[in-house]
């Protein structure tokens, strides 16, 4: 690829990312607006086992699973194997 294409590429990425913030924005306050949320949310990605995340959430591991599935409908993680990787920072 030659520099115009990867400037062309980097700006659509940026794009994206800029819409998609805008569309999970909503959903973002509401995790940081919640202590047990901002815990699983800060751990997702980083490859900190589930049953990690759950005992640092004071929450069961199927509750991580169960939000990261509704977080997953809303476009903020995706699958990553046996875990979720974030689509936005």
């Amino acid at each position: 690829m030659n520099e115009e294409t990867n400037d062309i590429l980097l700006r659509i990425e940026q794009l994206l990312k800029g819409l998609l913030r805008t569309a999970v924005s909503k959903k973002l306050d509401e995790i940081n607006a919640d202590n047990t949320l901002r815990v699983i949310w800060d751990l997702t990605g980083g490859g900190t086992p589930v049953t990690q995340i759950a005992k640092k959430a004071k929450v069961s591991p199927w509750k991580v699973s169960t939000i990261w599935q509704s977080w997953q409908e809303s476009g903020l993680v995706v699958k990553a194997g046996k875990s979720y990787q974030k689509t936005i920072a």
